[in-house]
């Protein structure tokens, strides 16, 4: 069994974070509230919000929850974690997402399962599910049991793009409960938890870096473990890390940028080597944004990049990065290693617009008030004395006499 579904958490207890959505989760429960609107779970993948939503079926079909949390002890708890249970039914949105599939289901509401309790249906990809589809939904979760505030039809929507939700539906469920991100140390801890279990070797430096570079995904992270484990002879060492999740790519991405045109494409051809054209583009476009915001005081970039090349990277090129960034984030759909080192040479060469800050030039103000210089007077202009200007001005009054 892979160490993310052997790890997987099967109370509240044993999920990361979350501590909000867990207290409102628990307090439909004791209120007897559960079962009078649907739910919505929202995240990126791998973060927890199918678990989530697995662990709120089980305590609203539990016959005897305790403090909002399933008992796992009665014959509803023990068949949902077996797998066997008839009144909790788990839907792949993805590949069910049109109204047949929906329709199909449906037609089971009106009967009891065989067990006595409710039907409850888990749809995982929400987002994926047709107009049609949803507009089946609507009506039975509108509708309550007759002679209860209950609803008719509970639906926990689990998703990683809630925007794609119609209102509709949302307003039929309790607030979205959108799965916070976790920090690396309370990861990490995680991380070393499980590998005192599977009596793994582990550096702490190995682990953050697994919780940093997989952003929060503790899924992701447990992959990593499980990954590094059987490269490296039952140990996660940073080394190892390093290698697996091929941090050493970074580390070629920032020595292209600060090598010189001919360095630059022998790394660039090294790095695609073993590394896919749309990840070397990410990459490069990564060390960019990281550049620029370190240059502007924005943030520093994770501790999977170098940090002193990225600040070499923003002391040498400036804001100039930022048209580089445009380009690269403009990728055709089907980029090439050729168009890669293209976009990558035509910039060094200058053949992209290098964005500079603009200047604004104050005017420089004299210290002293008055007449300009006399070279800054235009020559057709002669400055004349008050005597030759009363003589002028004689002059010019006899002839008009």
């Amino acid at each position: 069994m892979s160490l993310d579904t052997k790890y997987r958490p099967r109370t509240y207890r044993d999920v990361l974070g979350q501590q909000g959505s867990i207290q409102a989760l628990r307090g439909f429960i004791k209120s007897g509230a559960g079962w009078r609107q649907s739910y919505l779970f929202a995240g990126p993948y791998g973060s927890g919000k199918t678990t989530l939503g697995r662990i709120m079926a089980r305590a609203l079909l539990c016959m005897s929850p305790k403090d909002g949390e399933p008992c796992d002890e009665c014959d509803s708890c023990l068949s949902m974690m077996s797998g066997t249970s008839d009144s909790f039914v788990e839907v792949d949105a993805a590949t069910n997402s049109g109204k047949a599939d929906v329709k199909k289901l449906l037609e089971e509401i009106g009967y009891s399962s065989f067990s006595g309790n409710r039907k409850l249906y888990l749809f995982d990809e929400a987002h994926q599910l047709s107009k049609d589809a949803l507009d089946a939904l609507l009506k039975p979760m509108e509708e309550n049991e007759k002679g209860t505030m209950d609803k008719r039809l509970v639906v926990i929507f689990a998703t990683t793009e809630p925007e794609k939700m119609r209102q509709t539906v949302l307003s039929r469920c309790a607030p979205a409960f959108i799965i916070r991100h976790v920090s690396s140390e309370e990861i990490a801890d995680r991380l070393q938890w499980v590998c005192e279990q599977e009596k793994l070797g582990w550096e702490r430096e190995a682990l953050l870096l697994i919780a940093d570079f997989t952003e929060g995904h503790i899924r992701d992270a447990l992959k990593a473990i499980e990954g590094v484990a059987s490269a490296c002879e039952g140990s996660v060492t940073l080394k190892g890390v390093r290698s697996y999740l091929h941090v050493d790519r970074n580390d070629t991405i920032c020595k292209m940028l600060l090598s010189d045109n001919g360095g630059s494409l022998s790394l660039a051809d090294e790095l695609l080597e073993s590394t896919p054209v749309g990840t070397a583009y990410g990459g490069l476009l990564s060390a960019c944004m990281y550049a620029i915001s370190l240059g502007m005081g924005a943030g520093t970039p994770p501790p999977y990049w170098d940090k002193d090349a990225i600040q070499k990277i923003w002391d040498t090129y400036g804001l100039s990065l930022l048209s580089l960034s445009d380009s690269l984030a403009s990728r055709p759909l089907r980029p090439t290693s050729a168009m890669f080192k293209c976009d990558l040479l035509k910039w060094k060469l200058g053949g992209i617009p290098k964005m500079e800050v603009p200047r604004i030039e104050v005017p420089r103000v004299e210290a002293t008030l008055g007449v300009p210089k006399t070279e800054e007077v235009p020559k057709s202009l002669k400055v004349l004395s008050l005597s030759d200007f009363a003589r002028l001005v004689k002059g010019h009054l006899n002839q008009t006499m």
